[in-house]
C-alpha cells in the first residue's frame, strides 16, 4: 500500500509545472539543487510534491539500479520537471574499480535512464564525490560532465532542518548544492530553502553541461549564435567533432566571453573579423575578450583541429549579447581528407615531430574555408584526415574508410546520424577523396590485389557515394571532385575523370571535376609531412574559387 500511495503521489505531480522560486521576481542568479541516491519509494514521491508546491527544479542524480527497480518513480522525476543525471550503477567508490568497471558503472546507468526516462544524462555525479583524471577520462568517453558540489548540505550525515537551510543560505551564483533523495529532514526544508532562496533573489536553475554551473532553466548554447556545423545539441550546451565548426554572433559593449568544455582541441577567436586570441585545449572555461572599443561587435569562434573521437563542448557567449548574424545566402559542403581539413597547415617545415600536428593545424585557414570565405558562404568542413573513400592511408584501419562517418554526428565518438536541418541547402558540394586510397602501394594481404582492382571498387563506391548526396541534395546542387597530382601514380586521376564522365553520361549536368595541378600551381608542400602549408592552402582557394564562380 505504500508502494501505491508514492505512485499515485508521483502521478499527480504531472498536472502541475514548477514555477521559477522568485514567482513574479527577476532572477538575480540561479544556483543547482541536487538530490542524489533516488528514486527511494516512500521519498521520492514526497520530495517531487514538496518541489512543486515550493516551485523549484532539481537535478536528481539517479543510481541505475534504484531506476531500474523502481521506473515509475524515475518517470514522475521527469514529469515533474526535474533534470536527470547519471549516479553510477549501485554507487561504489569508482576510483576503486579498474577501467572497464567504471564504464560498466557509467553505460549500465545511462542506458537504463534513456530506456525508462528517455532522457540521456549529460551529467554524472560520482558517488561519495570519490573522482580522478582516470575516471574523468571515462566519463568523458560517454559524453557526460563531472559534477561535484560547491556546498554539501551534510543531510547524509542527519543534518537538522536548520543546518540543510543554513547550508542553501551559503550559496552564490552559479553554485551547486549536494543533497540527497531519501533523508525526511531534506524534504522537510524544501519550503525554508525556497522562502531563502526569495529572499536572496536566487532561482533554482539548470546545471550547464559545458561549465558545470548553474544557469537559467531555459538557457540555450545556441540563443543568437549563429552555426551550420554538425552539432549534438543538448541545450545548455552543444557537443561537435567535425573541423572547421564554427560559432558567431553580436554583442555590444566592451567585453565577451566564449563558454568551453574542451581539453582536446584548439579554437580561433575573432571579434569584428580579426583575431583576438588562440586557444589551446582550454578545458571548462569562460575565455574573456575584454578592453574593446565601446559599441556593438561581432565574436566567431572556430575549431582548429581535429577530435574524431573526442567531442568538445561550446556553451555559448556570455555578455550582451545582440542576436545572431544573418545567415549567408549561399552555402557550401566540403567532403574530403587531411588537405580539407588543414592538417599541418601552420607549421614552418615538414617535420612536425617535435611541434605536433594540432598546434600547427587550423581548419579556419583550410582552402576550403578560404573559398567560402571569398564567395560570402557558409560552410560545412566534413574532413577526417588518414580517411579514404574504400582504403585508409596505408591500408589502415580496415573494415571502415571514411563513407563510415560521414552520416554521423560526431564522428567515431557516437554512431547517432545527423538530422540535415531544412535550412542546409548547400548549392555546391566540394569532394577530395582519394589521396589516401592511392598515396601508398597495396599490400600483400589487403582486399586488393592490386591497384587495378582498388582502382575499380573506387570507382564503384564514388558512384554510390554521388548517387545518395544527389538524392539527398536534389539535382540543383553542384558537384565538384577534386584531386591532386599524386608522384606514384595516375589512379586517382583516371578514376575521378572516369566517374565524372559516367555521371555526366547518365545525365547528371551539375558534376565536374578539378585537378589541382601541384606543379602548375606551385604547391610547396611544406606543411607537415608533406601537406599543403599556409601558403599552398591560398592557392588551392584560389583556384577552386575561380572554379566555382565559372558554375554560376
Amino acid at each position: 500500500m505504500k508502494h501505491l500511495a508514492a505512485l499515485v503521489a508521483a502521478t499527480a505531480l504531472v498536472a502541475v509545472a514548477p514555477a521559477p522560486a522568485t514567482a513574479g521576481r527577476a532572477c538575480a542568479g540561479y544556483v543547482g539543487l541536487t538530490f542524489d541516491d533516488g528514486p527511494t519509494p516512500g521519498t521520492t514521491a514526497t520530495l517531487l510534491d514538496a518541489l512543486r508546491r515550493a516551485r523549484l527544479r532539481a537535478t536528481m542524480f539517479n543510481t541505475g539500479q534504484n531506476v531500474e527497480a523502481h521506473p515509475e518513480l524515475a518517470k514522475a522525476q521527469v514529469a515533474a520537471g526535474m533534470w536527470i543525471g547519471n549516479h553510477s550503477w549501485d554507487h561504489p567508490f569508482m576510483t576503486r574499480l579498474p577501467e572497464a568497471g567504471q564504464a560498466d558503472q557509467i553505460s549500465r546507468t545511462q542506458d537504463t535512464i534513456r530506456r525508462v526516462t528517455g532522457v540521456t544524462p549529460a551529467l554524472f555525479r560520482p558517488p561519495y564525490l570519490d573522482t580522478d583524471d582516470a575516471l574523468r577520462a571515462v566519463e568523458k568517453r560517454f559524453g557526460l560532465t563531472e559534477i561535484n558540489a560547491d556546498v554539501d548540505a551534510k543531510d547524509w550525515g542527519d543534518a537538522s532542518v536548520d543546518e540543510i537551510v543554513s547550508a542553501v543560505g551559503r550559496l552564490r551564483d552559479g553554485d551547486v548544492i549536494l543533497m540527497h533523495d531519501w533523508p525526511p529532514n531534506t524534504v522537510a526544508a524544501i519550503p525554508r530553502i525556497a522562502a531563502t532562496l526569495r529572499e536572496r533573489g536566487l532561482c533554482a536553475g539548470k546545471i550547464s553541461p559545458v561549465t558545470g554551473r548553474a544557469v537559467a532553466p531555459h538557457a540555450r548554447a545556441l540563443a543568437g549564435v549563429h552555426t551550420v556545423g554538425r552539432l549534438d545539441d543538448r541545450g545548455a550546451g552543444v557537443r561537435h567533432t567535425w573541423p572547421g565548426v564554427y560559432f558567431e554572433s553580436r554583442f555590444r559593449g566592451t567585453g565577451v566571453g566564449i563558454v568551453l568544455d574542451d581539453a582536446v582541441n584548439d579554437y580561433e577567436v575573432q571579434i569584428d573579423g580579426r583575431t583576438a586570441a588562440t586557444l589551446v585545449t582550454p578545458g571548462r572555461t569562460t575565455h574573456w575578450i575584454r578592453d574593446l572599443t565601446p559599441g556593438v561587435h561581432t565574436v566567431r569562434l572556430a575549431k582548429r583541429t581535429e577530435s574524431p573521437w573526442t567531442p568538445g563542448q561550446f556553451g555559448g557567449f556570455a555578455g550582451d549579447l545582440l542576436g545572431a548574424p544573418a545567415a549567408r545566402s549561399r552555402q557550401i559542403e566540403f567532403i574530403g581528407d587531411s588537405w580539407t581539413a588543414g592538417y599541418g597547415n601552420m607549421s614552418a617545415g615538414r617535420d612536425c615531430s617535435t611541434t605536433g600536428i594540432d598546434r600547427n593545424s587550423n581548419a579556419d585557414q583550410a582552402f576550403g574555408v578560404l573559398t567560402a570565405r571569398a564567395l560570402g558562404a557558409d560552410y560545412q568542413l566534413n574532413a577526417w584526415s588518414g580517411r579514404g573513400l574504400v582504403r585508409n592511408y596505408d591500408g589502415g584501419d580496415p573494415g571502415v574508410d571514411y563513407r563510415t562517418y560521414y552520416d554521423r554526428v560526431l564522428q567515431a565518438a557516437d554512431e547517432a546520424v545527423w538530422r540535415r536541418p531544412p535550412t542546409w541547402k548547400p548549392q555546391t558540394v566540394v569532394i577530395g577523396l582519394g589521396i589516401n586510397d592511392f598515396s601508398t602501394p597495396v599490400h600483400a594481404g589487403e582486399r586488393w590485389p592490386d591497384e587495378a582492382a582498388l582502382a575499380a571498387d573506387f570507382r564503384a563506391a564514388y558512384l554510390d557515394f554521388l548517387k545518395k548526396l544527389r538524392q539527398r541534395y536534389g539535382h540543383r546542387t553542384s558537384f565538384v571532385l577534386t584531386y591532386p597530382s599524386l608522384w606514384n601514380t595516375t589512379a586517382l586521376a583516371d578514376s575521378v575523370q572516369q566517374v565524372v564522365a559516367q555521371r555526366t553520361a547518365d545525365g547528371d549536368r551539375r558534376i565536374t571535376a578539378l585537378h589541382y595541378d601541384n606543379a602548375a600551381l606551385g604547391l610547396d608542400l611544406l606543411g607537415c609531412d608533406w601537406h599543403p602549408s599556409a601558403r599552398d592552402h591560398r592557392l588551392l582557394a584560389s583556384a577552386l574559387t575561380t572554379h566555382l564562380r565559372t558554375l554560376g
